[in-house]
């Protein structure tokens, strides 16, 4: 992609609310980690790769991407995995978080002076001392962390299998349900209902578990005002399929109320309705 049209891509970005910004500064990425914990040797032959950032990010002093390691850290936020970005030349104030060189090794802890002047690396995990920066050392700043970039957050396949198979185990208990007990169910979720659209999410939920065709808005209207014909606001077919429409021809698990045909406190009791219906097809009520 082109350089002109990233802008413009950028710019309608930024029409619907989106902040952007266009990396084109090259960053040097070094290839050893920076210990949060016991501090690490690294090198200038350590740094053998570069990334784009936004020119406004990097400024005007010069800046690294350092992987992080180590969980001394974590009370600020940073894992193992994690990319610092590290501004060089900056002097440290307290509080900041800093990449320091002790010794020939390199660590990463927030910088504090105490009210005797003196200088410690304090580490945000109780597992952790604080190191007292002496003359004695050959120790100093080399810069101030300015940014922390997220690892990829990633779910073990083993647990969304567990998920799936939970999801699919519920549609087939919904599926056993015989025709009494799912007329038992529309009586009890009838006490719910206050409008008849509001049968819609009755429906939706009954066909994501299989227990009415999908699209089948006359029977499912036909099923209701056989069961509860008494009922103070019974659904008409074309009413109900009127609602399919934005999220909520979706499944229940993805209605937005940014994109649904009626939103507030109104979006809120469909919503209500669709789960609690859900939750009775699954046995959890």
């Amino acid at each position: 992609m082109k350089t002109e049209e990233l802008r413009e891509l950028m710019g309608l970005l930024e029409e619907a609310g989106v902040s952007a910004e266009l990396c084109d500064t090259p960053v040097r990425v070094s290839a050893l980690s920076a210990v949060c914990g016991v501090p690490k040797e690294i090198g200038d032959d350590d740094l053998d790769d570069y990334i784009l950032l936004p020119k406004a990010l990097v400024g005007r002093h010069p800046v690294m991407m350092i992987p992080a390691e180590g969980d001394s850290m974590a009370g600020a936020g940073i894992a193992p995995g994690d990319s610092l970005r590290v501004c060089f030349c900056m002097e440290a104030n307290d509080g900041d978080i800093v990449l320091a060189w002790m010794d020939g090794r390199c660590t990463v802890k927030t910088f504090f002076t105490d009210d005797e002047g003196r200088r410690w690396l304090v580490p945000q995990n109780d597992n952790y001392d604080a190191i007292l920066l002496t003359e004695e050392m050959n120790a100093r700043v080399l810069g101030v962390v300015l940014g922390v970039e997220k690892t990829s957050p990633r779910v073990q396949t083993r647990t969304l299998m567990q998920s799936v198979r939970r999801t699919l185990n519920h549609h087939r208990a919904a599926k056993r349900l015989s025709d009494d007990e799912v007329n038992r169910l529309i009586v009890s979720i009838g006490d719910e209902v206050a409008h008849a659209r509001q049968w819609f999410a009755v429906y939706k939920a009954m066909s994501e578990y299989g227990v009415i065709d999908e699209g089948d808005y006359q029977g499912f209207c036909g099923r209701v005002r056989k069961t509860v014909p008494t009922h103070g606001h019974l659904p008409e077919a074309r009413e109900v399929a009127r609602m399919e429409v934005q999220s909520f021809s979706k499944p229940v698990a993805m209605w937005a109320e940014a994109n649904a045909p009626v939103s507030g406190t109104r979006f809120r009791d469909y919503l209500r309705i669709a789960l609690t219906m859900k939750d009775y097809l699954a046995g959890k009520c």
